[in-house]
C-alpha cells in the first residue's frame, strides 16, 4: 500500500497492490511541472487508487503532444497525479507526494530526448527517447 498527499494535507490518497511500473519522465512538461529535470511517477490502474478530497484538474497535452490531465490540490497547488490519453485507465502518482519516498523505485526513464545534461538521475535505468511503445 502506498500513501501520500499534498503539502497542506487537504488531499490524501492510497494505492493498493503493486504498481505496474515506476520511472522518471524527462519531457519538457514534467520539467516545467517539477521545476527540475524530471518527475518521478508510479503507474497504477485507476481503480487501485483512492483519493480523499477534491482535486483541481488541468486539461492539457503531455510530452507526447496528446491529451493529458494533471491533478493538483486546489488549496496548496501541489501536483499529485497525471493521466494521459496514451494510457487509458491508468493514473500516475507523482513520487514526490508519497509519505515514504523510500517506496519509489524507478525502473525506466521516458522522454530522455529532452533530458538535461546536468540531470543524470536516470543513467542506470532502462531509457526510452519517447515512450516505450514509440521508441
Amino acid at each position: 500500500m502506498l500513501t501520500g498527499g499534498c503539502l497542506c494535507g487537504a488531499i490524501r490518497y492510497r494505492a493498493a497492490g503493486s504498481p505496474e511500473f515506476q520511472g522518471l519522465c524527462h519531457c519538457r512538461d514534467c520539467q516545467k511541472l517539477s521545476g527540475g529535470g524530471h518527475v518521478g511517477f508510479i503507474c497504477f490502474p485507476k481503480e487501485a487508487v483512492t483519493i480523499e478530497g477534491e482535486v483541481l484538474v488541468h486539461h492539457g497535452k503531455g510530452g507526447s503532444g496528446r491529451p493529458a490531465d494533471r491533478l493538483y490540490c486546489p488549496s496548496c497547488l501541489s501536483p499529485l497525479f497525471g493521466t494521459s490519453e496514451l494510457m487509458p485507465g491508468k493514473i500516475n502518482i507523482y513520487a514526490g507526494s508519497l509519505d515514504d519516498l523510500g517506496q519509489f523505485r524507478p525502473q525506466i526513464a521516458i522522454f530522455t530526448r529532452s533530458r538535461q545534461p546536468w540531470d543524470d538521475g536516470s543513467r542506470f535505468l532502462k531509457c526510452f527517447e519517447t515512450i516505450p511503445s514509440a521508441s
